[in-house]
């Protein structure tokens, strides 16, 4: 069977490709194709035994490469209400601003950890950060991703590294299922219960746990927050349903937003959605809860096939493409292998469902058919998200050649929010959905104005 799988896998490869190098001007957003591809690769367990090894770089982790790159950074673990261990980044500034820490275990008997901090000097280490009075943000990453995609641009350009330059304390969100959050306190990543969430956990459990965290270690009541694409979905939710938590994020700066679909470009994202219920039940079926999670053999993959001077490099560009929308002039197609080897970083098919229902009924929660939303809910159809209960402060910006969530769908939900400081399409027509994290202009055409509206909001709040 695995040899089926991997001579199916090798004609869609190898098609995809022969398609790219006829016509490389062609759209790929409708090959599905592509997307099965990385389906196959990530669940080919035999070879994830491939060896790895020609970049060492590929294989740090955020703190690793954060560390390497000069910064001071720092591993997190914290735990939800309902026991999901989040292992959160943070970077505290370029190392010679903030003395190195110790890679020493440190607990503050709750369940959250803290990794770089040495036992014994813990209360010390802690005041020193408190008294440096460092402004907060929280980075949230987008779906199937991580804290990754906040650093793969490298120093002066990623924007974690640029808002650490200038001064910020920056945490990078990890939600649970992904690489970085795969521990509980009681359920294994290899039982069913483990994988049963969507992003309205994200929303209602993981970014609550992490802002009440934040607050306690920094000692600092008001954040900034950004989130891109998935990380602005989980703000909608928290802010119009936990306003508890809400009233410690001073500004919501949304990249990519997403709430419905419903006019979305992307014809894999739509073949993606149409697909996944059956794809939950097979995957069921044979103990598989876990979406595109990352492997050694994907990651390896990318290496072999998506470098510089690669014949197959074209396929790797159209493989994004295929789901956000394409923008030539701001590809880096040397970051590709940097980018697969941390992305797809997982979730639950259950998230990917939720996402694929919002592209028929909108923005609601999670839609159990009739009988279990009556049982859950009380009604037949399961609730919207109240967009107009979000009043944090919020500035958007979105992608005009977005082909995931298209502006048809942005604009509306900015209308709807009571609090919105501006809605604004980046200053390129071909702007799609993943430039806002690997683009080549992203610092120019969207970060140094975040940077520079997060400095705004917090004079103001200082001055007041």
């Amino acid at each position: 069977m695995a040899g089926v799988v991997r001579a199916l896998l090798a004609a869609v490869v190898l098609g995809a490709a022969l398609t790219m190098a006829v016509d490389p001007k062609a759209d790929y957003s409708s090959d599905g194709g592509l997307l099965l591809s990385a389906y196959l690769f990530s669940r080919s367990s035999d070879l994830n035994a491939w060896h790895r090894g020609f970049n060492p770089l590929l294989d740090l982790d955020p703190v690793e490469l954060s560390r390497h790159w000069g910064y001071d950074a720092e591993l997190h673990h914290v735990t939800t209400e309902d026991g999901y261990i989040l292992g959160i980044h943070r970077i505290t500034g370029p190392s010679s601003s903030t003395p190195s820490w110790s890679v020493e275990r440190a607990d503050d008997g709750l369940g959250n950890g803290l990794d770089g901090v040495d036992g014994s000097e813990v209360g010390d280490k802690r005041r020193s950060i408190r008294q440096q009075q460092k402004p907060v943000v929280i980075l949230a990453h987008p779906l199937l991703s991580s804290s990754s995609d906040w650093i793969i641009l490298g120093p002066g350009k990623a924007l974690a590294y640029l808002l650490a330059d200038e001064g910020f304390d920056v945490w990078m969100m990890n939600v649970r299922g992904n690489t970085y959050s795969l521990n509980h306190t009681t359920l294994s990543t290899k039982s069913a219960a483990f994988w049963d969430f969507t992003y309205h956990e994200h929303a209602t459990q993981d970014l609550p746990a992490l802002i009440q965290y934040v607050v306690r270690e920094t000692g600092e009541q008001q954040l900034q927050y950004v989130g891109f694409s998935m990380g602005t979905t989980i703000m909608f939710i928290m802010a119009s349903e936990r306003p508890d938590m809400a009233r410690h994020i001073r500004m919501f700066t949304g990249l990519g937003p997403v709430t419905s679909l419903v006019h979305t470009k992307s014809t894999t994202f739509r073949v993606l959605a149409h697909t996944t219920p059956v794809l939950m039940r097979t995957s069921a079926f044979f103990g598989i809860h876990s979406f595109l999670p990352s492997t050694a053999a994907l990651r390896t993959a990318g290496e072999i096939f998506c470098s510089d001077g690669s014949l197959t490099q074209p396929l790797c560009v159209g493989l994004i493409d295929a789901l956000s929308g394409r923008n030539d002039k701001q590809t880096n197609s040397t970051l590709l292998p940097y980018i697969i080897s941390r992305t797809p970083s997982g979730t639950s098919f259950k998230t990917i469902n939720h996402y694929g229902q919002s592209l028929r009924h909108g923005f609601r929660r999670y839609d159990y058919g009739t009988t279990g939303n009556i049982q859950r809910y009380g009604h037949e159809m399961a609730p919207k998200y109240n967009v107009s209960n979000v009043l944090v402060p919020a500035r958007l910006h979105y992608g005009p050649n977005d082909h995931l969530t298209d502006p048809r769908d942005v604009i509306p939900t900015c209308s709807e929010l009571p609090n919105l400081l501006s809605c604004d399409a980046v200053a390129d027509p071909l702007w799609t959905h993943l430039d806002f994290v690997w683009a080549k202009q992203a610092p120019e055409l969207v970060y140094r104005r975040v940077i520079a509206d997060i400095k705004e909001s917090n004079l103001a709040a200082t001055v007041a």
